[in-house]
């Protein structure tokens, strides 16, 4: 099914000219993560889970100077499956994205899909500094039936611009609360962050730093208890985008835990993991299909 999913999302790219189009696909892996399957009576945290794995897919075409679409496929470690289509428009220094997104084969069969709405909005002025909101929720947020869940996002982003780099400030949050029985479930990440992307003209590869603060968390909830596990980390991100050919790009990424210490129920849990390591880690590639392929004639 999921294949079938990503041929028609295929089909319907192509069927617009190739001009104009990017495709992508990366995998990730690692052991900083508190598992979908894991039990409420369970403590401990050994850091040697790497079932925290996923595919990421996308496709985006360029319509024109003003209109872009994009599509997205992945299986996020706290979202789970999630599925985005979503239509952006830009004028003068706004740009506006706005598209349904699916949470899919998260329940089984019931349902297959649960939809949501996607919004973005961004206010830059190029050079200087930009401003980024992005709000992600789940529709009827009430949870009534066994298995049913929500899916939750928010980002905001501070960017200002210096010599070859782009810097950000960010807050990322994401939630999954899912009914299992008497209980309320929920995986969550929060996220506080400065980035740099660092570039320089006529060289084939970008660099991207990050340091932040995070707070992963999962927590039971029902009418007589509340259980909680938290892991608190700060870390340090590495990445390299580089062009390995004409229109062909692979993407490297890796984020490790400097020092990771639970909380709550996780209390006295420290740098865990082989040899005190956590990370997630990241590998793909895309295709530019403007690089590729000539501009097509002006009619």
């Amino acid at each position: 099914m999921m294949r079938g999913i990503l041929l028609i999302c295929l089909v319907v790219f192509l069927g617009f000219s190739l001009y104009g189009l990017e495709v992508g696909i990366d995998y990730r892996i690692g052991n900083l993560a508190l598992g979908a399957d894991r039990a409420k009576s369970d403590t401990t945290f050994d850091g040697m889970d790497f079932s925290a794995w996923g595919l990421d897919f996308y496709a985006k075409h360029k319509i024109n100077d003003n209109v872009t679409i994009e599509t997205n496929f992945m299986n996020d470690p706290i979202l789970r499956n999630i599925g985005y289509t979503q239509f952006f428009y830009r004028e003068s220094i706004l740009n506006i994205g706005v598209g349904p997104f699916f949470g899919f084969f998260n329940s089984g069969l019931d349902p297959i899909l649960k939809p949501g709405i996607s919004t973005i909005v961004q206010l830059e002025l190029p050079g200087l500094f930009f401003v980024s909101f992005r709000a992600d929720s789940t529709q009827n947020s009430r949870l009534n039936l066994d298995l049913d869940y929500t899916q939750e996002r928010t980002d905001v982003q501070f960017g200002f611009y210096v010599p070859n780099a782009i810097c950000t400030i960010n807050l990322l949050n994401r939630q999954y609360t899912q009914k299992s029985g008497m209980d309320e479930i929920v995986d969550s990440l929060n996220e506080y962050s400065f980035k740099a992307e660092i570039f320089q003209k006529n060289t084939p590869y970008k660099l991207f730093l990050s340091f932040g603060l995070e707070n992963l968390g999962k927590n039971w909830i029902n009418s007589t208890e509340t259980v909680q596990q938290y892991l608190n980390s700060f870390i340090v991100g590495t990445a390299l985008d580089m062009n390995i050919s004409r229109g062909i790009y692979i993407y490297l990424d890796v984020t490790h835990s400097i020092y990771t210490w639970g909380d709550a129920d996780l209390l006295g849990i420290h740098t865990p993991g082989p040899g005190g390591y956590m990370f997630r880690g990241w590998a793909g590639f895309r295709i530019n299909f403007d690089q590729l392929i000539p501009e097509p004639p002006v009619s």
